[in-house]
């Protein structure tokens, strides 16, 4: 009787949760419907040459590889209106502009289900491994159910290495930031509705150390921790609800110290390296974001900054690359700059956009680090 009284409470207690989780995302949806939380779009009186590029839908991150052909961009891809059981990785050739889903082999039986959200690229020795968060990875249909795939890339194929699993410190995780030597990154954004509704800091930065083979929580604090870059000395973190770019000094053992805001930016999602400077994207209106995630034909606003982390005046620091109103591309998440060339991902729908970059400010040709 014991075991089932157990069932019985825990099954209460899931459909609790259920409920609570539904009446505060309704709460959430009658809230923003009239507050709409937006700001003016930044000044931008640049002309660009633009253009779009189908892909796949929902390409939500991407990283360069730039080993096994060709630099072409891997792309994560989950279509996040429909929530199918699988999403996939797409190889995209910069060069040609096509496009094609990576074939996965040596998955174990029990990973049936591979929703792909964040994630790194990391070259060592001769190989290329690619990193990426897996969402609901065994059907569970539970959200604090997640793990991170390692796949070794060999040209269109991406073979299985290992699972990391890890519940505590996998909670909700976004997006990961991968060193030289393995150690990891990851962002835990929130795990209620209400703690985004609120922006309350209880997000989580997580740490894997690839020589101890343990995870540890390394920052805390944060309002839904988004995007993050981490580099030898430091770690950047993208403080969605917190409207920020925080920067954590980075200590051998993999530990953090206490973080500054080197840049305050409404909704910024991903973070990618552009030399010593950063290129965020950011979501400037709330609203129109959750609108355009429930309808294609609803636009949000897209923007991306370049940040100068080392710059002490705050109005150079600080320079709009992209601005458009969501007609050309809604919801950008990602950017990235390679050979003079802009490219923006998005959250939802199904292409890309390429710009070029020799007319605008700060953009000089360099040689890129990997995310």
């Amino acid at each position: 009787m014991g075991s089932i009284d157990t069932i019985r409470r825990i099954n209460i207690f899931k459909i609790r949760r259920k409920l609570h989780c539904c009446f505060i995302s309704a709460m959430v949806g009658l809230w923003l419907g009239a507050c709409s939380f937006k700001e003016p779009l930044p000044v931008y009186q640049y002309e660009q040459n633009c253009y779009a590029v189908d892909l796949a839908v929902g390409p939500e991150d991407f990283v360069l590889d730039q080993w096994n052909h060709p630099p072409r961009l891997l792309v994560s891809s989950y279509n996040r209106r429909t929530n199918p059981i699988t999403g996939e990785i797409y190889s995209f050739d910069i060069k040609s502009g096509y496009a094609q889903q990576m074939h996965r082999v040596g998955e174990p039986s029990r990973l049936t289900g591979f929703k792909p959200h964040g994630m790194d690229i990391r070259r060592a020795g001769k190989e290329t491994f690619l990193y990426v968060i897996i969402h609901d990875p065994f059907q569970l249909e539970e959200r604090e159910e997640n793990a991170i795939g390692v796949y070794r890339v060999i040209d269109q194929q991406l073979e299985f290495i290992e699972l990391l699993e890890a519940p505590v410190h996998l909670w909700s995780p976004n997006d990961l930031s991968v060193l030289e030597n393995g150690d990891i990154y990851v962002t835990n954004d929130y795990r209620y509705n209400l703690e985004m509704f609120l922006g309350l800091r209880t997000s989580e930065i997580a740490f894997f150390s690839v020589a101890e083979q343990k995870w540890k929580v390394v920052a805390t604090d944060i309002a839904f921790a988004n995007g993050i870059l981490a580099k030898p000395d430091q770690v950047f973190v993208s403080a969605t609800r917190g409207d920020c770019i925080q920067a954590f000094p980075r200590f051998s053992d993999g530990r953090l110290g206490n973080s500054r805001i080197i840049a305050k930016i409404k909704g910024p999602d991903n973070i990618m390296p552009y030399g010593d400077r950063l290129i965020v994207t950011a979501h400037y209106n709330d609203y129109a974001f959750l609108a355009h995630g429930r309808d294609t034909k609803a636009v949000a606003p897209s923007v991306v900054f370049l940040i100068d982390p080392n710059e002490k005046d705050s109005e150079k620091m600080l320079t709009a690359i992209y601005v458009d109103n969501g007609t050309q591309i809604s919801a950008a998440s990602t950017a990235f700059i390679h050979n003079q060339k802009l490219y923006i991902s998005q959250v939802f729908d199904a292409h890309m956009v390429i710009c070029e970059t020799g007319d605008l400010p700060l953009i000089q040709q360099m040689t890129v680090g990997h995310k």
